[in-house]
């Protein structure tokens, strides 16, 4: 009987020490499938926040339009600095072998076929150089101005310019004085806009031809305004130019010059207006000077 209780105190003595360490075995196991669980979970949260970006979007306070303004402007600085306007130059060849002609048989010469000759000449010049478009009023004898013979020839040539919406309009003209050959003036001289907006610019810029002229043993008389006080005032208060060339430019936004080569009757620069040659050089000269004024470079 004794050895019978002793028998089952050990058998209960082995059974709660077999009980004790399921549990433990149980605790452990539940701690170690906690802690995997945990660590799925984060490192699930992770890649999903590092995948796409949604995790940083919706734990930011930044108003979403603000992020898209910033992209916006970064593209637009990067575009503008890349995409640069170009200066948009018209050449205007005076006169014209139809309605508004100015022959002088006297002299050898007609002005219309001289300016054609320099405004070609300076137009295949200007394009050689980058960041520029150049346009003519006429390529050849015909009147930009057609339908009414020539009575509103001047509103259309300046109106190409205002259309265009261009930075300058150039007229290209020789100059004259008695129509006899002698010792009439003599020179070249740069007529600029009385216009508060435009003089200082295009004085500067009239310097810079009349002096690339002068190379050519081109006497420059100097930049000039000429104003018409019956012709009323510019929106600045500064009274009107002379020359409607002008003023009608002033009037469409855009500074417009005239640029007198040389005296047609004048011994001397008569000698120099017969060469083909010395009008396609004049052409080259006023290309240079406009190019130099707004920092052109050549192409490549």
């Amino acid at each position: 009987m004794k050895n019978e209780n002793k028998t089952s105190n050990t058998l209960l003595k082995y059974l709660l020490i077999t009980l004790l360490i399921c549990c433990i075995i149980s605790g452990i196991t539940g701690i170690i499938i906690g802690c995997i669980r945990n660590s799925e979970k984060k490192s699930s949260g992770d890649s999903k926040g590092n995948g796409n970006g949604y995790s940083e979007v919706a734990a930011s306070t930044e108003d979403p339009q603000d992020t898209t303004e910033l992209t916006t402007e970064a593209t637009t600085e990067v575009t503008t600095e890349e995409e640069v306007d170009p200066v948009i130059v018209v050449l205007d060849p005076g006169h014209d072998s139809e309605y508004c002609t100015r022959n002088h048989p006297q002299l050898g010469m007609n002005e219309q076929d001289l300016n054609l000759t320099i405004a070609l000449a300076c137009r295949d010049r200007l394009e050689q150089y980058k960041g520029i478009k150049v346009y003519m009023t006429r390529e050849d004898g015909s009147c930009p101005d057609p339908e009414d013979k020539g009575d509103k020839c001047i509103e259309v040539r300046t109106g190409i310019a205002t259309d265009l919406n261009a930075d300058l309009f150039v007229a290209i003209h020789c100059n004259g004085s008695t129509g006899v050959l002698g010792d009439s003036p003599e020179g070249s001289e740069v007529y600029v806009p009385n216009y508060s907006a435009y003089t200082e610019d295009m004085t500067k810029l009239g310097n810079i031809i009349g002096n690339n002229l002068s190379s050519m043993d081109i006497k420059f008389n100097g930049v000039k305004v000429r104003t018409k006080a019956e012709k009323g005032v510019y929106d600045d208060g500064s009274t009107q130019d002379w020359y409607y060339l002008i003023s009608y430019s002033v009037e469409g936004g855009h500074p417009g010059i005239i640029i007198e080569h040389a005296y047609m009757d004048n011994t001397h620069d008569n000698e120099i207006l017969k060469s083909e040659d010395n009008l396609k050089k004049m052409g080259e000269l006023d290309a240079d000077a406009i190019a130099e004024y707004y920092g052109l470079e050549l192409k490549q």
